[in-house]
């Protein structure tokens, strides 16, 4: 027993035996380990850096290292207790034959080495092998420049060799536990041990009602982009605790409903199903509710970022309506509007042609909004408005509508106003009669005006922020430059006035309307006393960074959870299929044709594999409605867009999954079929 090399040998046997358990443990702990190793590389990357936009990227991937080590151990931990389950009778044999406990353990501590060997070496060699090719990806995705050269991640290959080596050795101190509990017979018999027919646990049914309805209500709900997003975590918790209490209870139900239906149940291929699957229900419901809540995963993360991407150019239009705005502040900056203006109009004009050239004065102020009343001292009881002003004179030159005012009249836009008048709606309608006002409909701070009517769009203009717009918007087109100028007298300090210009270039492509703008900027800066600016394309390139960022971490967690969801269902099949070898062989032997057991295979393997990729399908259903109002918050407003995205993402994972399906329903066939006969 003490010779050297005996308990290694021994371990590598048992590895090499086991292989249909221990490859696809194996290979996904490396593919897991691989994805580690990318994520940290391209997190730590040096050069990366430096390139404007990428600090984005490198705080998205950060945050994918953790997810990924998350489920590292999630892979590691099931994985591995199915594989001693199902060599439980190999060690009872073992004990049996005349080993002791201890050199047990010492041939699990050498198979768990060899293990770790395997995975380590083989996940960072195929990430360093990777780790370029991924970087070009997701450099081409975010519209970053190109990087040369190859370098290797010191801290990626340490902290990925230590977070398995860590793992690990957890799952083997989880097996030497279980051992050293275990007696000799119980090894021998535990991977036959079934489970009992459950009882009908109706207070769990219910409660998993009441918490998925109350996750789908939260989606379909909340309205405001912000409560949603605060919400969504919660209402992603309760909809998994409504998943896995209806499929370990209801499905329980569901199956012993199916068993009282005469005609369904007194059927050879459906009998043999539904008492199969419901004396050992209590243990394949959790592995159905891991796979339907790793399949919405996939789905939501996947179509989410896709959509997020594909829509950014839409999200720029609306973020940054010209190429380029400057703007003068009226209460810092001394000079005289118009100087500016034909300063702008003549450099710009050496760097290119001009199009779309517009100015105007806009006046803004933050408010509370509450009853028709707008205060300059906002407090928690009222809403958070930003009231914008501009004349008659600029609105009529920017839009071509002619607009006649009194001081007391108003044209208004409104956006987000909770209990804004109804009344404003009317004006629109009947432009044919704009003199039917509303008398005195709000007033802000003692100014009280009449609506002559309601415009469609507010004069847009630049912003850079990325979580949307504000809550709410008022939007007031006023007489003249003296209305406008007492208004804002009402607070000098909070106030701000502002001359705008808008632009937009005539560069055939991106980098060359960022190369005139930069140009133009730089002419611009040389002058005293120099007016601020914004830039769509100088913008674009933090964006696309960001964005592409969400769609390479998207698409890599989806991957991950794909690759999780696939070993479930694996092992599931193949644990399943071992222990109904016993019974559908009984099966052959009391008189059931070989076409009815398959049947009767096929019948349980499709409600199994199907059950939880439907319910994903009706989980990615109701969250659409809370997903489609967070993208608002990234100024994206396409729910056309993102049905297409999640329609899309829906058809290609239930292709692969379909794939999935084939081939685990193949080993399935051949354990039970093939196998029992032999």
């Amino acid at each position: 027993m003490r010779k050297s090399g005996f308990f290694p040998r021994l371990a590598l046997v048992n590895l090499a035996r086991n292989g249909r358990y221990y490859g696809p443990y194996l290979l996904s702990c490396g593919g897991v380990a691989a994805m580690y190793y990318i994520l940290r590389f391209l997190s730590g990357h040096e050069t990366l850096k430096s390139v404007r936009g990428a600090v984005y990227l490198q705080s998205l991937t950060s945050v994918g290292c953790f997810v990924v080590a998350l489920f590292a151990a999630v892979i590691l931990l099931y994985a591995n207790s199915f594989v001693m389950k199902r060599r439980q009778k190999e060690l009872g044999l073992y004990n049996i034959l005349g080993l002791e406990k201890r050199h047990i353990a010492l041939v699990m501590c050498w198979e768990t080495v060899l293990s770790a060997a395997a995975v380590i070496a083989g996940g960072i060699l195929a990430g360093i092998l990777l780790s370029k090719l991924m970087l070009l990806v997701v450099l081409k995705m975010s519209h970053l420049p190109v990087l040369f050269g190859f370098s290797v991640s010191l801290p990626g290959i340490c902290e990925t060799a230590v977070l398995f080596a860590v793992l690990m050795a957890l799952t083997l101190l989880r097996n030497l536990f279980r051992l050293y509990r275990s007696k000799p017979v119980e090894l021998l018999h535990g991977e036959h041990a079934g489970e009992r027919e459950p009882r009908t646990k109706w207070l769990l049914v219910l409660i998993g009602l009441v918490t998925l309805l109350g996750g789908y209500g939260l989606s379909f709900t909340i309205k405001n982009p912000v409560e949603a997003m605060l919400f969504f975590i919660l209402a992603v918790a309760l909809v998994m605790i409504g998943t896995y209490c209806l499929f370990t209870a209801g499905s329980i139900a569901l199956l012993k409903r199916l068993r009282a239906n005469k005609n369904f149940y007194y059927k050879t291929n459906h009998f043999t199903a539904v008492s199969g699957l419901l004396y050992r229900m209590k243990q394949n419901a959790v592995g159905l509710a891991n796979i339907c809540i790793l399949s919405t995963m996939v789905l939501v993360t996947v179509s989410t970022t896709i959509c997020m991407y594909i829509g950014l150019d839409r999200a720029l239009d609306e973020m940054f309506p010209y190429d380029i705005e400057f703007l003068q502040d009226l209460d810092r900056q001394s000079g005289d509007s118009m100087e500016y203006l034909e300063e702008v109009r003549r450099e710009a004009a050496s760097v290119g042609e001009l199009q779309d050239l517009r100015y105007y004065n806009r006046y803004w102020v933050y408010c509370g909004w509450r009853s028709g009343v707008l205060s300059l001292n906002m407090s928690p009881s009222t809403q958070r408005t930003l009231l914008e002003v501009v004349t008659a004179e600029d609105y009529a030159r920017l839009t071509g509508r002619a607009v006649s005012l009194a001081p007391d009249e108003v044209l208004v836009h409104a956006a987000g106003l909770e209990n804004f008048p109804a009344e404003f709606r009317i004006a629109r309608y009947n432009d044919e009669h704009p003199a039917s006002y509303i008398e005195s409909p709000f007033d802000l701070e003692g100014y009280a005006f009449r609506v002559q009517g309601e415009i469609t769009e507010p004069i847009r203009h630049a912003t850079t922020t990325l979580l949307g717009s504000e809550e709410a918007e008022l939007f007031l087109v006023v007489a003249d430059r003296e209305t406008a100028e007492n208004l804002m007298a009402l607070d000098r300090e909070r106030t701000a006035r502002q001359f705008r210009i808008q632009l937009n270039l005539t560069g055939k492509d991106y980098a060359e309307k960022l190369a005139q703008t930069e140009d133009l900027v730089h002419r611009l800066s040389l002058r005293e006393g120099g007016i601020g600016f914004t830039s769509k394309q100088d913008n674009a390139q933090e964006f696309y960074a960001m964005y592409g960022g969400f769609l390479f971490l998207g698409v890599f967690l989806g991957i991950l959870f794909l690759m999780t969801t696939v070993l479930i269902i694996y092992y599931k099949q193949i644990s399943e299929g071992y222990e109904d070898q016993r019974r559908y062989h009984i099966c052959r032997q009391v008189g059931m044709t070989e076409k009815e057991v398959r049947a009767s295979i096929h019948s349980q393997i499709l409600l199994v594999f199907f059950l939880p990729l439907g319910t994903a399908g009706v989980h990615a259903a109701a969250a659409f409605p809370m997903l489609s109002c967070m993208l608002t918050l990234f100024n994206l407003y396409d729910v056309k867009l993102f049905a297409l995205c999640t329609a899309g993402t829906l058809l290609a994972f239930c292709a692969i999954y379909a794939l999935v399906y084939g081939l685990t329903a193949s080993a399935y066939d051949r354990i039970v079929g093939g196998e029992a006969e032999r």
